[in-house]
């Protein structure tokens, strides 16, 4: 869920807000797009499609693709992604539940659950809450000291989480919105030392590569997040948001980002963007471009 692993979407007020006389799913017709790479190389891409479904309902499906290097290891990754998923609306409320899955081979397969409400009291205020189910199993080896061979070593996720999130506009031109997600997980670590014994705390899911490109790749015991939009136009909207999340394996990763949606007419807004993230392996410059095209 790109984003996963962040589980957790900031909803702006746009989302929930129909015109009187337009079905509760008709923004629900699009394409979207988006492209994100760091300094590190680190870079993932995604494309989704999205269905309405008679007057309230929708489908969606989307591919993607990621691709991050452990400094520590020199390993790389490139894990594909697939996703899929439905929902409903009514005139002030939604619903959606969402599974993807990411494989990179026998190296990791992780599969992730979504599901999400939102709802709409008063006109510029949306509150909505989050439930995430996840499962992984990733394959690697354990470097042997001196002239001994490398050990297969395996490792195994699993967990859920809550979270609540909110949008609220202060000014016709003015909105804020925020999001925090509170995860569980368990892990077990399988690898046969020399004398037969097991080792355990082996990292294969939570590797030190984290980055704000593949954060929903990641394991993160709580997630927060708080954004700000400003209108400066009906064709430019300029959003700023910070997101600190707290690794499973121990660590921080911090972000922040700038980005400006742009109405390019004839359907289609451009989203290009730039942020500073800082995880376990420092700070990493990234850039971002999001396509979408609504008919």
């Amino acid at each position: 869920m790109n984003k996963p692993t962040l589980a957790v979407a900031a909803l702006l007020m746009a989302g929930l807000a129909h015109a009187e006389d337009a079905a509760p799913n008709a923004d629900k017709r699009a394409v979207n797009v988006a492209v994100q790479r760091d300094g590190q190389r680190n870079q993932s891409a995604v494309a989704a499609l999205s269905l309405p479904m008679g007057q309230h309902a929708w489908v969606q499906a989307g591919v993607g693709q990621s691709r991050s290097r452990d400094a520590a290891s020199g390993n790389r990754y490139k894990p594909g992604q697939v996703s899929v998923g439905a929902g409903v609306a009514g005139k002030a409320w939604q619903a959606s539940l969402n599974a993807s899955q990411r494989r990179d081979g026998d190296a990791l397969r992780q599969t992730d659950w979504a599901a999400a409400a939102d709802w709409r009291p008063v006109d510029g205020v949306n509150v909505g809450v989050d439930a995430v189910k996840r499962q992984a199993k990733a394959r690697g080896t354990l470097a042997a000291s001196g002239a001994g061979a490398a050990t297969p070593v395996e490792q195994r996720l699993r967990g859920h989480g809550v979270g609540v999130h909110g949008a609220v506009a202060v000014t016709p031109r003015w909105s804020i919105y925020g999001a925090t997600m509170h995860n569980r997980y368990t892990t077990t670590t399988q690898t046969t030392s020399s004398n037969g014994g097991l080792l355990a705390g082996v990292p294969l899911l939570q590797q030190n590569r984290v980055t704000a490109i593949n954060r929903d790749e990641a394991a993160l015991d709580r997630s927060h997040q708080l954004g700000v939009t400003y209108r400066v136009s009906e064709q430019v909207a300029l959003n700023g948001e910070v997101m600190q999340d707290r690794l499973h394996d121990g660590g921080t990763l911090r972000s922040a980002q700038v980005k400006a949606a742009i109405n390019a007419g004839a359907g289609w807004t451009l989203t290009p963007g730039i942020g500073r993230s800082r995880g376990p392996q420092g700070g990493v410059n990234y850039g971002l471009l999001a396509a979408s095209y609504a008919w």
